[in-house]
């Protein structure tokens, strides 16, 4: 099972009396990048958070946002005189443009005009409270980079299919385009000999189309882009857990996909052989371009 990079989780408690709410996002990203943001936590925590974190993404931009007290507001004591100083400051910072009541309603959403002190209740039980609502979140992070993961990996198997189809369609054609070569050649050289009595070459003929094949036959290209496809589909449906990073293994398959196919193009010489190579390549970017999601 495949784990997409991108997800969203969040998870709520109540911690001794404190509104906790804990938001966590992952984007791409080619390396673990993790950005938290813990509000008025000691700063020190931030590493017990990289920790969890480690447990349950293996690539990707992470941020972890903890909101702590926001929806407490209302149980405080509203401080009036911070909030009519901060309103007048804002009113006369935009000179007008906003008014009284816009610049109060601005004003009350910021926490410090509500004499509200969580410092008393921030104890180490409350620590790991928020750990393990941290934890809860990344839970449901989890959940959803599989769900759209598993969307991801049903793309990538029809892909594949595809390309393997288009692969299995140039496999057929390619004897048939020395057939058709050596029927041109055959043609040309009959009508250049015309009427001068001279008689054709069945060797030599034979020898030129020989050539031919030798320098344009694409049939190992198409045997290691089978291989390479029957090494993606394993590596796509093999059991995987959060931790597994496999999309870089992804793209190096998508690489080497992609070298044969460019091979294939330079010696196909003939314009159903070519559309073939073609559609092998653009599946291959489509593939590249999802694969990128993936952790």
């Amino acid at each position: 099972m495949a784990y997409s990079m991108t997800g969203y989780g969040t998870a709520k408690a109540n911690i001794n009396g404190i509104d906790v709410e804990v938001q966590v996002k992952t984007l791409n990203h080619r390396s673990l990048d993790m950005h938290v943001s813990m509000g008025n936590m000691p700063g020190q925590l931030e590493l017990l958070f990289q920790k969890m974190i480690r447990q349950f993404v293996g690539r990707g931009r992470v941020d972890v946002n903890v909101i702590i007290g926001e929806q407490s507001k209302s149980r405080g004591d509203l401080n009036l005189p911070l909030l009519e100083a901060r309103a007048s400051t804002l009113a006369a910072l935009f000179n007008g443009a906003w008014s009284r009541n816009k610049c109060l309603e601005f004003c009350l959403a910021q926490r410090e005009v509500w004499d509200i002190d969580y410092s008393a209740k921030m104890t180490e039980s409350f620590f790991e409270g928020v750990l393990e609502t941290t934890r809860q979140a990344l839970e449901m992070l989890t959940k959803a980079r599989r769900t759209e993961g598993k969307a991801l990996q049903t793309y990538l198997l029809n892909a594949l299919d595809e390309i393997d189809t288009s692969r299995h369609s140039a496999l057929v054609r390619a004897p048939e385009r020395l057939k058709d070569y050596k029927n041109v050649l055959n043609d040309r050289i009959q009508s250049i000999v015309g009427d001068s009595g001279r008689k054709l070459d069945d060797d030599r003929l034979a020898l030129e189309v020989a050539i031919l094949a030798d320098k344009y036959d694409v049939t190992e290209e198409l045997t290691r882009i089978a291989t390479h496809l029957s090494a993606l589909r394993i590596l796509i449906q093999s059991p995987t857990d959060p931790m597994t990073c496999i999309g870089k293994k992804i793209d190096f398959y998508l690489q080497e996909l992609n070298r044969e196919a460019t091979t294939m193009a330079s010696k196909s010489r003939d314009t159903i052989l070519t559309s073939h190579t073609i559609d092998i390549r653009t599946t291959i970017e489509s593939i590249r371009e999802q694969a990128a999601n993936i952790q």
